[in-house]
This record gives C-alpha cells, sequence and structure tokens, in this order.
C-alpha cells in the first residue's frame, strides 16, 4: 500500500533495495526444423539476487503526473509506437528488399502490440499479439499466458490488476535490425528497446521521485520470419530469442509475470532515493544485469 513519502536525503543501499530493484528474466528459445515443422526447444535461465551499489542520490524530482518522465532519463525520448523505428529494407543475401521490408513491418507490429497496445498491456487481450505470430508458433506460446503467466511476460507485457497506465504514452528508446538466418527461407529480426511506462496514482503530492511510478521495461527479442518451402502453418513470425529485465518495480507482481510501479511495495521506513548508476537501466546498449535484486 502507498504511504506518505519520507526524507531522501538519508537512504541507505538497503531500504533503497527495498524500492527500486532490477529484476532479470531470461529465456532462450530455440528453433529447431524437423520436415518443414517448426517446433520449440525452451531453455530457461534462473538467476541469483545481487546487491546493487547505491553511492549518491539525485536531487527529488516534483511528480507531475501530466508530465510523469520530467527528471528521468526517458523524458526526451519518442512516445509510443514513433519510437519504433524500421530501418530502411534492403535485399539481403537471397532476399528481396520486398521480403526484408514484409519482414521488418511484421516484427514492428509484434513489438509494438506485446509492449505499447493498450488492450494487451491493462486488459490482457493477449490474443491480439498472439495472433500475429505463426500457428505453429501460437500453439508454444498462447499456452504460457494462462499456465505459466511468470514467463508470458518474456513474450508480452501486462500490468498487474488494480494498476492503470496515465494518458502520457509509455516512452521507448532503442533500435531493430535484419540479418539471414541459418536456415534456408529464414530472416532474423533482432529488437533491443527499453520501454518507461508511468502508472495512475491517485496522490502525485504523496511521490517523492518520479521513479515511484515508472517502471522501466528492456527487451532483447529475436523473431524469425520463416517463409518459402515450410509448411503454411509454420510460415511467418516466430519469437526466438528472448531475454530482457525489469527495473523499478513491483517484485511480488513481477514474480507473477505482470508490471506494477515501485510505490506498490513502499514501506513506511523506506526512504526515497535514485541509484548512481540509473542510466544504465535506461540504455538499451548496456549490458544486461547478470542477476536479480528480487528475492
Amino acid at each position: 500500500m502507498p504511504e506518505d513519502p519520507v526524507n531522501d536525503t538519508a537512504t541507505s543501499p538497503r531500504s533503497f533495495l527495498k524500492r527500486y530493484r532490477a529484476k532479470v528474466a531470461t529465456l532462450g528459445v530455440g528453433v529447431a526444423v524437423v520436415a518443414g515443422v517448426v517446433t520449440f526447444n525452451e531453455v530457461r535461465g534462473t538467476a541469483e539476487p545481487r546487491t546493487v551499489d547505491v553511492t549518491a542520490a539525485a536531487p527529488t524530482v516534483q511528480v507531475d503526473l501530466t508530465r510523469p518522465f520530467t527528471g528521468t532519463p526517458a523524458a526526451d525520448w519518442p512516445d509510443g509506437e514513433t519510437g519504433i523505428v524500421a530501418p530502411q529494407a534492403t535485399a539481403i543475401g537471397p532476399f528481396s528488399a520486398q521480403q526484408v521490408g514484409d519482414a521488418l513491418t511484421k516484427v514492428r507490429q509484434a513489438v509494438i502490440t506485446s509492449r505499447l497496445d493498450r488492450d494487451v498491456l491493462e486488459k490482457h487481450d493477449i490474443e491480439r499479439y498472439v495472433s500475429l505470430l505463426a500457428k505453429d508458433s501460437q500453439k508454444s506460446v498462447r499456452p504460457l499466458f494462462s499456465k505459466d503467466p511468470s514467463e508470458a511476460h518474456v513474450y508480452a507485457t501486462r500490468l498487474a490488476d488494480g494498476f492503470t497506465l496515465l494518458p502520457a504514452a509509455p516512452k521507448v528508446h532503442g533500435k531493430m535490425w535484419v540479418e539471414q538466418g541459418t536456415r534456408p527461407g529464414e530472416l532474423v529480426v533482432r529488437t533491443n528497446y527499453v520501454f518507461a511506462y508511468a502508472f495512475n496514482y491517485d496522490s502525485p503530492d504523496k511521490l517523492a521521485d518520479a521513479m515511484d511510478i515508472i517502471v522501466v521495461d528492456r527487451w532483447d527479442v529475436d523473431y524469425s520470419v520463416l517463409t518459402g518451402k515450410y509448411t503454411p502453418s509454420s510460415q511467418g513470425l516466430w519469437p526466438s530469442r528472448l531475454q530482457g529485465f525489469t527495473y523499478s518495480m513491483g517484485c511480488e507482481a513481477l514474480r507473477a509475470g505482470f508490471l506494477a510501479p515501485a510505490y506498490s511495495e513502499r514501506r513506511a521506513n523506506a526512504a526515497s532515493s535514485t541509484p548512481s548508476n540509473r542510466g544504465a537501466y535506461f540504455d538499451p546498449s548496456s549490458e544486461l544485469p547478470a542477476s536479480s535484486t528480487c528475492d
């Protein structure tokens, strides 16, 4: 439950970690071709808790719900899908510029739908995303959202029940690029994006820092786009490698596969602060954390 803010000039590393944590979610998905049918071989990774070195605190920023990203590294990022920009399509190997362009268009829509679509985020309408995948891929991905939502989070982002986003569009920073795959008829589109979500809160005067309501989600996802001699049900979009982390969120919600803001787990004796390396969590070119502080 949220409570009154406390003085953030006396923050200790321990109290900081109770509020702003980095969570690593890793999942590798291998694509295998068997007689023209693609199947999944899943490889899961786990991460041990780690301690984040907090050596300095940034000045308190008055939170303005009409400009929630002010004072954060995401303030000047593009809004929503305008931040998902596909590169110019050019011919690659045996693939024409048209084929490359088609692959980029499919992947761009998948990124937008899985991370920015309000119906997916707030209403949990995962069919809007799953329906974009190849039919055989859908058979593997769809069941995760009901059977194992903690792993489904790597495919599409959903908010925890009871939480909504502000009208302000999420901020987005990153890129995508395309390569020829290792199998005939395969293009691989690699995506590397950071998404910053601003959550609604009824009492902004009780917030001590913008990061009380902002959650940062970083996802590096590769999509295989299959064409040619594959069976019709296997042709199309396959998420083939997914890894990322979440920063400044509620750990309990994340363990269940959903996003909730940091204020959802605030403690009465927890001070507000900002880590000296906060910018790294907003940087899509930074190394992914090797472990989690959600324990």
